[in-house]
Formats: C-alpha cells, structure tokens, sequence
C-alpha cells in the first residue's frame, strides 16, 4: 500500500508542475500583451493632447447645380499630422478630397487647403474635419 501511494502522489506532484508550467506562461504572455497596450493608449493620448486644427475658411465656389467646397486649415498643434489622412464630413457624410501638393505631412503652425468636389444643396451646412488621432474641427458655411 504505501508504493501505491507515493506513485499516487509523485503523479499529482508531476501534473501541479506542468499545469502551473502553462499557467505561468499564459500569465505572462497576457501581461505583456497588457503593459503593450497600456504604452500604445499612452502613446495615442499624449498625441491627441498636442493635436489641435483650426479650419480658417470653408468658401463654395458655385459652378451650376453642384459646387466646390474650399477649405483652408491650420495646423495649431504641435503634432505632425498626415493631409492625406483627414476625414471630412459636409452635413454627416464622409466626403472625398483633394488637395494641392504632393507632400502629404502637415507640420505644426502650416495652413494647408483642400477641395471637396461636387457638392449639392442649398443652405446652410456643416463642416467638419477630423484628423487621424480623432481631434475634430468644426465650420458652418453658406451656399
């Protein structure tokens, strides 16, 4: 009897081993996937928290029954941001623009314009301009 009992306990002193072998590299692979996170949040903070735009002037150029929105912006923050990354909403719906140059980066305190084409409606509208960490700008125009 006592053979079979330090087999027995040999066999849940093994299987504690490797069970708590796999639970500790499945914690720390878990950990580290956090702290990961927690640095890419800390990151995407601190750059929405120097991101700052000031839309400067939204001018319709009328051409018949649709028109040309221009839009001339400022860079206030002190983030770089990418022009070619932008969203722009007329009334709630993600427009296509286009913009002069061919650099798309967008450096601190640089005025930049972009043309939103083919527009229609008559009346006031909303503008708004968003960048690629999510800070916002907002204008009202007249057609």
């Amino acid at each position: 009897m006592g053979f079979e009992v330090t087999v027995v306990i040999a066999i849940f002193f093994v299987s504690a081993l490797v069970v708590g072998t796999f639970s500790y590299t499945a914690l720390s692979a878990s950990s580290d996937i956090i702290n990961d996170a927690s640095e890419d949040q800390h990151q995407l903070q601190s750059k929405r928290l120097h991101t700052s735009i000031n839309i400067d002037h939204s001018v319709p150029g009328a051409s018949g029954s649709t028109y040309d929105l221009t839009v001339t912006l400022t860079n206030k923050g002190s983030e770089t941001l990418r022009f070619d990354e932008l969203n722009v909403l007329i009334d709630g719906y993600l427009e296509p623009y286009t913009f002069n140059g061919s650099a798309a980066i967008w450096v601190p305190e640089e005025t930049r314009s972009f043309t939103v084409p083919d527009l229609t409606g008559a009346g006031t509208h909303r503008l708004k301009v968003v960048t690629e960490n999510g800070i916002s700008a907002y204008d009202t125009y007249l057609v």
